[in-house]
């Protein structure tokens, strides 16, 4: 395999003007499997933990994430469902819910010194809402693991109400393997394609922009939103060696030679780019380009590998014997997204996970040299969908289902092998501009 780097016109769809919503009967099939999981797990009530950086599985459940402020949910077994919230978000929180539940004012989730004058204690409000001593709750914050992961305040009003330590339960939600959030339902794909649209577009115009003596916060005026919340900052960092790619734009200036990393996130989507602010006919690239080389050619035996069924585990081993020894990998290669930019990964060593149609994936490779100061990376989402999800979004959305059918004749244009699983959901999808101030010539593969 060798990787050529030619002219190519990258199709260009219009900016979305409609922002795709969810209809009920999703809110109410989440409620239903939320409710069969927490029976299974053996739970008499299950409650729910978000702040503004940690929203993603509160939203997925309600379709309400709190603004400012921290909220509570509560499901507990025989009893109407209550959230919890500050001053702040006590009417949005009733604009927002797309569930029934009582809505009740909670002012210590309220930011400091607002007022507090119709205060009631934790415990009280937990109580009110049915939980009971010798409850078995089940606390779902946002990481997946053994050791409970919301404030220890909250913790400490559940187990002084049960007389129990609650459970991390947050796996029910985002397991990578059976996790309920990480099957996106036909309509939560056309959302993600919105936001995907969104960030790839605003991507292609930080690239087409960049020159030598641009800002980083000049460039970063090309990300566009249209209003849609960020899943993570914007990046955009210029350097003659970029140690990390998560900073925010400042001040510096694009150099001829030096790199160029940006990246824009909402919920929904991310999109990166990061490579050399070179022409083709610069000297002085070998390294660079010897790097790049090897790099794209993971991540096209990466896209090749994708299809429902497929073993996480092997794709990580894969993925690991196909890189030559002059760099690594950053973290896992690649991850499932869905309203938070990281839900979790089943591409890690000895992973069993079988990837499942209606997950949505990032195509996350980060290489890091072993030597030298290269940068470049390329990011961007699809989702897995068998006959039987295709057909329904054929049904649902056909100009959606046009639009991935163009991606995809583009990438096995570019020499891409895709199964028919994939559907790609960005308007960059596997294009990789190696010379940055060349953006005409895109990699293809022979």
């Amino acid at each position: 395999m060798t990787v050529q780097f030619k002219p190519f016109e990258l199709p260009i769809f219009p900016v979305p003007t409609f922002v795709p919503e969810l209809p009920d009967h999703v809110f109410s099939s989440r409620a239903s499997r939320l409710e069969k999981a927490r029976i299974d797990a053996g739970f008499d009530a299950i409650l729910m933990y978000a702040d503004r950086e940690h929203a993603a599985n509160f939203e997925w459940r309600t379709g309400f994430s709190p603004r400012f402020e921290e909220a509570l949910w509560l499901e507990i077994a025989g009893q109407k469902r209550t959230v919890l919230v500050g001053n702040e978000n006590l009417d949005f929180a009733r604009q927002r819910l797309r569930v029934e539940a009582n809505v009740v004012l909670y002012q210590n989730f309220s930011l400091a010194d607002q007022p507090r004058d119709s205060n009631i204690d934790l415990e009280a409000c937990l109580r009110a809402a049915g939980l009971e001593p010798g409850m078995r709750v089940g606390l779902i914050g946002w990481k997946p693991m053994r050791m409970l992961d919301a404030p220890h305040w909250i913790v400490q009003a559940i187990h002084s109400v049960t007389n129990l330590e609650p459970e991390n339960a947050t796996h029910l939600l985002m397991d990578a393997g059976h996790g309920l959030r990480v099957v996106l339902e036909p309509e939560m794909i056309q959302f993600l394609e919105y936001a995907a649209r969104l960030t790839s577009n605003s991507v292609r115009d930080w690239v087409n922009a960049l020159e030598p003596g641009l800002s980083e916060r000049d460039a970063a005026k090309h990300f566009n939103s249209f209003g849609l919340e960020l899943g993570c900052h914007p990046m955009s960092n210029f350097s003659s060696r970029i140690e990390s790619g998560v900073g925010s734009p400042r001040n510096r200036k694009a150099e001829r030679g030096g790199y160029a990393q940006g990246a824009f996130c909402t919920v929904g989507s991310l999109t990166c780019r990061a490579g050399r602010l070179v022409s083709s006919t610069d000297a002085d690239q070998d390294d660079y380009l010897e790097i790049t080389q090897n790099y794209l050619e993971v991540v096209r035996s990466w896209y090749a590998s994708l299809h429902v069924g497929a073993i996480g585990g092997e794709f990580f081993a894969a993925t690991n014997a196909a890189k030559n020894s002059s760099w690594d990998l950053a973290l896992n290669p690649g991850h499932l997204i869905h309203l938070d930019e990281w839900v979790s990964s089943p591409f890690y060593a000895g992973s069993s996970i079988a990837l499942r149609s209606g997950i949505a994936i990032q195509q996350d490779l980060i290489p890091v040299p072993r030597q030298g100061g290269a940068s470049l990376n390329m990011e961007d989402g699809l989702v897995l969908a068998d006959a039987d999800l295709r057909g329904h979004l054929e049904r649902l959305d056909p100009a959606l289902m046009q639009r991935c059918q163009t991606r995809r004749d583009w990438m096995m244009q570019l020499g891409y092998e895709l199964h028919e699983d994939v559907l790609p959901l960005s308007d960059m999808a596997g294009v990789f501009f190696p010379f940055l101030l060349e953006p005409s010539l895109v990699a293809h593969f022979s």
